[in-house]
């Protein structure tokens, strides 16, 4: 295969795989919700759902499974964003406009898969669904600027790429070592075989470019706000 065949089939693969990611859009202006809709449409992405409030939020987030949520924080924030526990099978993505550190720091600790602030353009939209299509998590850099003027510590884009080639199950694992938990005990917590737990540290050393799995407490502390 030649290096332009290469190519089409990898644009091909990726179109399919943006029809077959379905995406509720629940932002809190009409207007905006009309055209966010309208901009992933036009990339082909399969928008099953728009929303304005957090109960019609959650009413088509049972009714139509969506894979992810664009997720506004004006619609769900005074709830402590309860939505992203109570629906653990779908995907949610923090769309925010506000300098609120209070409510960054909530919202990195209920799950949500991409965080994207007001400033940011199209490309770091669409890169954002790309990346959480895929199983990654991602922060844009509208939002890891932002974190910055907070005086957060924010880890690099390298170390952002590198995370973004855990498998989901693997991000769970990382979490686990960070909270401190031993392979027996990820194996007890995740129903899987002491050899799995071992093998998917060794995965992930591998997929960080660790030197052992020695490193992995150590490295899954310094990301565990980004995991």
């Amino acid at each position: 295969m030649n290096p332009s065949t290469s190519v089409q089939e990898g644009a091909r693969q990726f179109a399919i795989r943006r029809r077959d990611f379905s995406i509720l859009v629940a932002q809190s202006e009409i207007f905006n919700c009309e055209v966010l809709s309208q901009l992933l449409k036009e990339q082909g992405y399969n928008v099953v759902g728009r929303a304005v409030e957090l109960e019609d939020t959650l009413r088509q987030i049972r009714v139509k499974r969506p894979n992810c949520v664009i997720l506004e924080s004006d619609i769900s924030y005074e709830h402590g964003f309860d939505i992203v526990e109570q629906m653990q099978a779908t995907k949610f993505i923090l769309y925010t406009r506000k300098p609120d550190f209070r409510m960054l720091a909530k919202a990195m600790q209920k799950g949500f898969y991409g965080f994207l602030y007001a400033t940011d353009g199209l490309d770091e939209l669409y890169q954002c669904f790309q990346t959480v299509s895929n199983g990654g998590c991602y922060y844009s850099n509208g939002f890891m600027n932002l974190l910055r003027n907070f005086g957060v510590d924010v880890i690099s884009e390298s170390t952002r790429e590198e995370l973004n080639r855990l498998s989901e199950r693997e991000r769970e694992v990382l979490r686990m070592i960070a909270s401190g938990f031993t392979s027996g005990e990820i194996a007890d917590q995740l129903n899987i075989s002491y050899r799995t737990a071992v093998n998917h540290k060794a995965n992930i050393t591998h997929k960080l470019n660790l030197d052992s799995c020695r490193q992995l407490p150590r490295y899954s502390v310094s990301v565990r706000n980004y995991l």
